[in-house]
This record gives C-alpha cells, sequence and structure tokens, in this order.
C-alpha cells in the first residue's frame, strides 16, 4: 500500500542540471547560452546589462580608491576591505565568464550530447543521484536570500525611521562608499541607490552563477564516471572470448579518454578561476571576523556574520563537488579491482591493470596542481580564518 501510494520521482533533465545557473546570467540580461528570446525582453535585458556594466565599474573603482586611502578607523577599513574582497572576486569571475564564453558554450553542448535521453538510460546513469542535493538548494537559496536582504534594508530602514518613527530620512545605502556626488539629498540618494543595487546585482549573481556552473559541469562529470564505474565493475570476462572482451575495454577506454578531456576543460575554465576565489573568500572571511570583534554583536556585526555563514556555506559546497570528482575519478580504480578479471585472459589483465593504474589519478580542479578544491581545502581556509579569529580576540582583549 506503501509503495502504491509512493511517488515516483520525476527523472532530471540536462535543461534542470545549468537551469538555476543559467537564469542567474540570463537575469542581467548576459545570455551565455545564446538562447532564443522575443526580440522586445532581449533589448530590455540587454540595456538592463549594459546598466550594470556602468555601475559595475563605476562602483569598483570608488570601492578600490576608498579601500586603498586607508581609513583610520579599524571599522571603516574592514567594511571598505570585506567589500573590495567580494568584488574583486566577482571582477575575476566575470572576467574569466567573457573570455571563456565560447569554451564554456562547447563544454555545454558536448555535455548535452552525453547526456542520456531517453528514461531507460537515465535511470541506468541515475542522473537524479547527480542533481543538486536538498542541501546544496538549501545553501544556495539561502546564499541568495541573505545577499537579497542586504540590497534592500537599508531602504526598509531609511522608509520605517521616516515614515514610522517620523524621524530625518538617515539615507542609507548597501555600501558605505562614498561615490562622486552626494547621496544625502532625494535625487542624490536615489540614483547611488540605483548604482548600489545594480552593482550588487551584477557582483552577487557573477559569484554565486559562476560557482552554480562549475558545481553543474562537475556534477556531470561524476555521473559519467560513476556510471562508467558501475559498467566495469558488472562486467564478467572470460578467457574463451578474449576478442570480445577486449573491444570492450577499447570502447571503456576511448570513453573514459572522453570524459577526462571534458575533465581537462572543465579544470581549464574553472581552475584559475576558483584558486582566486581561495584567496578572496580567505581575505573575506577573516575581514568579517575582524569586523564582529570591533563592532561587538549588535545589528549590524549579526547581519555580518549571516553574510560569514552564507559564504562558509557556498565554499562548501564548492568544495563537496570538487571533492566529489576526485572520489567518483578515483572508484574506476576500484571497480576495476572488484570485477572478476581473473576470469578473464592475459591481455585483459594486463589492458584493465593499465586503465586502474590511469585511473588512480584522481581528477581534480585546481590551479597549475598547486590548490586543489577539495574538503582539505576547506578545512584549512576555516583553520586559518580560526586562528585569525582567536589572535584578533586575544590582542583585542575580547573574551
Amino acid at each position: 500500500m506503501a509503495e502504491g501510494n509512493k511517488k515516483k520521482e520525476n527523472l532530471r533533465t540536462y535543461e534542470d542540471f545549468n537551469y538555476m545557473s543559467h537564469m542567474l546570467f540570463k537575469s542581467l540580461g548576459f545570455d551565455i547560452l545564446d538562447t532564443t528570446a522575443p526580440k522586445w525582453p532581449y533589448i530590455i535585458l540587454q540595456g538592463y546589462f549594459i546598466l550594470c556594466i556602468v555601475s559595475n565599474f563605476y562602483a569598483a573603482f570608488y570601492v578600490t580608491l576608498r579601500f586603498l586611502q586607508w581609513e583610520h578607523s579599524e571599522s571603516k577599513l574592514m567594511r571598505h576591505a570585506l567589500h573590495f574582497f567580494y568584488m574583486f572576486s566577482a571582477e575575476v569571475k566575470f572576467a574569466a565568464f567573457v573570455k571563456y564564453r565560447k569554451r564554456l558554450r562547447s563544454l555545454n553542448d558536448q555535455l548535452k550530447d552525453l547526456y542520456p535521453v531517453d528514461a531507460k538510460q537515465q535511470e541506468d546513469y541515475e542522473v537524479n543521484r547527480y542533481y543538486l542535493s536538498r542541501t546544496t538548494r538549501f545553501v544556495l537559496s539561502f546564499y541568495y536570500l541573505v545577499m537579497a536582504l542586504m540590497m534592500v534594508t537599508p531602504l526598509l530602514q531609511s522608509c520605517i525611521a521616516h515614515f514610522v518613527v517620523k524621524k530625518d530620512f538617515p539615507y542609507l545605502r548597501i555600501f558605505p562608499t562614498q561615490l562622486s556626488f552626494r547621496s544625502d539629498t532625494p535625487w542624490g540618494y536615489v540614483f547611488a541607490y540605483f548604482v548600489d543595487f545594480t552593482y550588487s546585482h551584477f557582483i552577487v549573481n557573477f559569484t554565486l552563477g559562476t560557482d552554480l556552473w562549475m558545481i553543474c559541469a562537475s556534477s556531470q562529470i561524476c555521473m559519467h564516471f560513476g556510471h562508467l564505474a558501475k559498467v566495469l565493475a558488472a562486467y564478467t570476462p572470460q578467457r574463451e572470448r578474449e576478442e570480445e572482451d577486449c573491444a570492450f575495454l577499447s570502447r571503456f577506454v576511448k570513453r573514459h579518454q572522453h570524459i577526462l578531456n571534458l575533465h581537462d576543460e572543465v579544470d581549464q575554465i574553472f581552475g584559475l578561476l576558483l584558486a582566486s576565489n581561495l584567496f578572496t573568500t580567505a581575505s573575506l572571511l577573516c575581514c568579517i571576523a575582524f569586523y564582529t570583534v570591533v563592532e561587538g554583536f549588535n545589528m549590524e556585526g549579526m547581519s555580518y556574520m549571516t553574510v560569514f555563514f552564507s559564504v562558509v556555506g557556498l565554499f562548501y559546497m564548492v568544495s563537496s563537488h570538487g571533492q566529489n570528482l576526485i572520489d567518483f575519478s578515483t572508484s574506476i580504480a576500484v571497480a576495476g579491482y572488484n570485477q572478476r578479471w581473473y576470469e578473464g585472459s592475459v591481455r585483459y589483465r594486463k589492458l584493465i591493470m593499465l586503465i586502474m593504474a590511469k585511473a588512480q589519478r584522481p581528477s581534480e580542479i585546481s590551479a597549475s596542481r598547486v590548490v586543489i578544491i577539495s574538503f582539505d581545502t576547506f578545512k584549512t581556509l576555516m583553520t586559518i580564518t580560526y586562528r585569525f579569529f582567536a589572535v584578533l580576540r586575544q590582542s583585542m582583549g575580547k573574551n
């Protein structure tokens, strides 16, 4: 009875995997896949994208300038610093996406061509297993919600203070950065908030969208590695059919090499980008920790702590998918060892040993094999942040 009431889970299509990442960019007017769209919405989105780019470069210039001016106030310095590092990470990702746009489109097309088409194949590949987990979707939603609240809260606070509490309008903004004009006048505030909002929308969507694109691409690679391991483990060789067994291994090697080539493309596109992301994330977390120590656990300090946890959660998700690539790529060697290879011919055993030796080298996302995105990297990042936070508390006499 329970089985009859249990709904069968819908199998995920390829479009389901990259839908969220694609929509994050498309909402900015940046259609990386060049999908067809009605004329007027396309023109409006293109116009909005141009506005976002202009706001981005204008605001980024003043964020950098205020950071380099080195405010004497520790609190202001850390606020400028954490905004600078967050902005810098987004700018690197934007530059990378513009540079690798054609390669990303080509990678997307190749992964789409390899994706199982019919329901039987999708069940065999266990496609739903590799789709964004509930935890991943929660972390991504939490991150975007926190950033959205940071964008609208200053305006809401200003309106409440003026219309409800009956105080002078405080002209609170998303960023404390002083621009080239006064923002404490009605029209100046409207224009400054518009710049802040479009700039925030730009850097948040590029920060999250790039990481999400990497997660989706690596999940696809993991799916193919997992299926290859499943096929290899289930195969049973026989000595009397040497040619057939060796032909199977030949097809297997070609398929495996094709997936490895796709992984290399993912590594080249996202490796250096994620390495810079590691540096900026470490700097950002340390700045937030410092700012919290200086300000204490007041309302603003608590808001930055939510940003801290959202950034940690996002990098954890990125690290976990980097770790999945390592685990699923090496699972092929385990599958080869667990199959009944000893029942095959001598030639078959030699070939499968070569496959196992090659599969023992993990597929990683790294920057020139120096910084590898994995759970170990995440542990190192959190250890550095904790030690920095502990030293700050001790040096500033905080209990």
